[in-house]
């Protein structure tokens, strides 16, 4: 009994440590390589495909004789590395990345794979060694604990740590905990002069993590000739705020939101859509009011001034370093800018959206038909709705061409008039109402002092050529392209994602057929490798994570910007995992093999049946705690049937303990990988909610049908 506790006890500290440092690791690789979704994807993707691959050679420590003592000295070098991982990817992007230059695809992924391989592997291995180690110790158990243990962590960091502690505070609590428990299992498992020899390495990493500023070493590497005054964890992402002489740079998740004193970004934000109304009393700033636009839009002396910023805590972090939220005008809301409009009982004579582009499905929602929709209702009367897209005006890449073309195409869906105003970004217009292009004219009839956006600067026969050109680019691609004439950017068909991941891809010369090719030809052969019930799991893993996606996205879409609440989503889907493979299978009483295609085929309709749901709370504009209840059920019951899947295809399996455990824990992983990387790079933005859904279920009922037509001899019931 004290060994099967033991070893309950590190596969908990297993799934502790690898969450806990996965969570930051992907903040970290947001940081350093400015990422959008497609490098969230490849990330996850790898870090399954490692995770599994490890695990599947777990097997070899059966046939190897691997010993106690070999497992102790592992499972030590595992705790090495979280905080490594982080320093290693900083150093790596200085070694890889010459400043000022932009890291490619295939650097971004050997970055990836590099960083990852080590931990990934050694953690699939102790999992598999530890899961098969003892007979009394179940397979399905061994997976239960290890994500109880990924629930603890994920509880911990989302709803502690992030709000507390910076990243590398964050993984010294974690590597202190997993010492902790990797003690106590050598005290129960060892002699004891192993626990001693374990002691002392262990409390001497501990005091290297807290002697060392890693946090210093790292901001030394990112930014590189700025004077960091700020870098703060918080939940929303990694806020850092740099100086060079007079100019604040605001960065978050290594993005680089706005930088104060930029004039002429600042005037263009502002000016082409507040002087398109003689009086614009009523204003709402969606975010970058810090960079010196909220200075702008005062000189029309605006009776209300509603600013809204996505990530809350840049209200409070910019608030020291800036004195622009002083004025009696400005109203500031720490709120969802969708959340807070569909509340809204104000009517707006202008609404600039000063957002970065739709490089992520949370981005995307502000880009949206939908979104549109939503701002009508709070527009005056012809009220000025302006958006910007970071391009060039004198040539148009086929990517950036389509990008700004749906963009287009939306505008002109719900407003009478859009305009395009090309200067060093393109600057969308729309409204019921007239729109002038003559700039300088409104600028200088309204009394309003401008350094750039003035009649000096700007030359209106050119605007309007650049204008004309743009528009007609825009039209000819429409209507030479069938496919995009029915396109319109929409809440749950993110197709903007997908063209600005394109326009992304194009810099570095890499066709997504390349990628989707690649992707197919790993898929084939992993799917070579399955019989029919690790094939389950491979589906029943595909399933879990691109249902984690979605679900995660719809709760964007209907509740809002809530980083909270994507944690809880994720400890439900762990804490389902648990119960699943713990104790789900003692309410069946029909054969495994019964069970198991029957599991499948409820996957398939679970599949069919959330894009319904989610399509349906939208369009009958449904929110707040109806949403939370209904997405976390849907979490609970996809992730419980998984889990119970785990369970039964340990008692499908015959082979050994150890080929079992490897062969079904690296499937589920190596399907949990395929599944982030396809759905958030490809399926769902390109496809849209509904076609990733049927999908899915395609995936599933394809499933049941080999286990229909190969299905393993039943064993009873344990």
């Amino acid at each position: 009994m004290q060994a099967k506790n033991a070893i309950r006890l590190m596969l908990f500290g297993l799934g502790f440590l690898a969450i806990g440092t996965q969570i930051y690791l992907m903040r970290e690789f947001l940081i350093v390589f400015s990422g959008n979704e497609l490098i969230f994807g490849i990330v996850l993707a790898l870090w399954m495909l490692f995770t599994g691959a490890g695990a599947y050679l777990g097997r070899l420590s059966h046939y190897l004789r691997v010993k106690l003592g070999f497992a102790v000295v592992l499972l030590f070098l595992t705790g090495l590395f979280p905080t490594l991982l982080l320093i290693s990817l900083d150093l790596m992007k200085v070694l890889m990345v010459p400043a000022g230059s932009t890291a490619s695809l295939w650097m971004i992924i050997t970055a990836a794979a590099a960083v990852q391989l080590p931990f990934c592997i050694l953690n699939g291995f102790l999992f598999s060694f530890l899961s098969a180690w003892s007979s009394g110790n179940p397979l399905a158990e061994a997976y239960s604990w290890e994500s109880l243990g990924s629930m603890a962590s994920g509880a911990l960091v989302n709803f502690v740590f992030l709000w507390i502690f910076d990243q590398y505070q964050s993984l010294l609590l974690l590597t202190t905990v997993y010492f902790i428990l990797l003690l106590i299992f050598t005290w129960l498992m060892a002699p004891r002069s192993w626990f001693y020899l374990a002691l002392v390495p262990s409390l001497s990493l501990i005091g290297l993590l807290l002697l060392v500023d890693f946090k210093a070493f790292s901001e030394k590497f990112l930014f590189r000739d700025q004077h960091v005054i700020s870098n703060m964890g918080t939940p929303y992402g990694q806020v850092v705020v740099t100086r060079n002489q007079e100019q604040y740079n605001f960065y978050e998740n290594g993005l680089l939101l706005f930088s104060s004193g930029n004039e002429m970004a600042n005037e263009a934000n502002v000016h082409l859509a507040m002087a398109q109304r003689e009086r614009p009393g009523r204003v709402l700033l969606i975010s970058g009011g810090y960079a010196g636009t909220l200075d702008e839009i005062l000189k029309y002396k605006p009776v209300v001034v509603d600013y809204l910023e996505m990530n809350p805590s840049l209200i409070g972090i910019g608030s020291k370093y800036t004195k622009q939220l002083d004025h009696p005008s400005i109203r500031v809301h720490e709120m969802d800018a969708r959340k807070y409009i569909r509340l809204s009982r104000q009517l707006y004579d202008v609404v600039l959206v000063n957002l970065p582009p739709p490089s992520t499905l949370q981005l995307n929602r502000y880009y949206t038909l939908d979104f549109l929709s939503e701002i009508k209702k709070v527009l005056k009367p012809g009220g000025v709705i302006s958006y910007s897209l970071p391009t060039g005006s004198d040539y148009i890449s086929n990517e950036a061409g389509r990008l700004n073309a749906l963009l287009f195409h939306t505008l002109k869906q719900r407003f009478n008039q859009a305009l395009v105003i090309p200067l060093e970004r393109n600057h969308f217009l729309a409204s019921d109402s007239s729109l002038n292009m003559d700039i300088p004219a409104l600028i200088l009839k309204k009394g309003i002092k401008t350094v750039y956006v003035n009649q000096f600067y700007l030359d209106v026969g050119q605007l309007r050529e650049r204008s004309d050109y743009l528009t007609s680019h825009i039209t000819h691609m429409l209507s030479g392209h069938t496919i995009l004439s029915g396109f319109t950017n929409r809440d749950f068909y993110p197709l903007a994602t997908f063209y600005q991941n394109l326009w992304w891809l194009s810099y570095f010369s890499v066709h997504p057929v390349a990628i989707i090719t690649v992707f197919i030809i790993i898929l084939l052969l992993l799917l070579a490798s399955l019989n029919s019930v690790s094939a389950g799991l491979f589906a029943g893993g595909f399933t879990l994570a691109s249902t984690e996606i979605i679900l995660i996205f719809g709760l964007q879409v209907l509740y809002g910007y809530v980083f909270q609440m994507m944690g809880l989503i994720f400890m439900i889907f762990m804490g389902g995992l648990a119960l699943g493979a713990g104790v789900g299978i003692k309410i069946f009483r029909i054969k495994p093999s019964t069970s198991y295609m029957l599991l499948q085929v409820g996957l398939g309709l679970y599949s069919i049946l959330l894009p319904f749901l989610l399509l349906w709370m939208g369009a009958g504009n449904i929110s707040g705690i109806y949403v939370q209840v209904t997405l976390f059920i849907f979490a609970f019951l996809v992730s419980w049937i998984v889990g119970i899947e785990y369970r039964l295809a340990a008692m499908l399996t015959k082979c050994s303990s150890w080929n079992a455990v490897s062969r079904n824990y690296s499937a589920d992983l190596f399907g949990s990988g395929m599944g982030a990387f396809f759905v958030t790079m490809l399926l769902l933005p390109y496809a849209g909610i509904l076609v990733t859904g049927i999908f899915l279920a395609i995936l599933n009922i394809f499933s049941a049908l080999i286990l229909l037509i190969r299905r393993p001899k039943s064993v009873s019931l344990r």
